[in-house]
């Protein structure tokens, strides 16, 4: 489920970021805590930039591009 915020961005909840990053939810949540990615909090929950996280998907910190695990499941 994808909300808009005020300023037209679509966010998606943590579980959703998680599988589009490749990631576990629990490592979005540290890279958000860090600032590393913009995030919502909405009742205790992030809600993560989708646009962002696609973009963060393909970097990882370095700048270089990331590899992605085939067939990991986030979540």
């Amino acid at each position: 489920m994808a909300l808009k915020d005020e300023k037209g961005r679509r966010m998606v909840s943590c579980r959703e970021a998680a599988q589009e990053y490749g990631c576990t939810m629990r490592y979005l949540r540290a890279l958000a805590k860090q600032g590393r990615v913009n995030t919502e909090m909405v009742g205790g929950a992030y809600l993560f930039d989708l646009q962002e996280v696609r973009r963060l998907a393909n970097r990882d910190a370095d700048g270089r591009e990331r590899k992605r695990s085939e067939g990991f499941r986030a979540g």
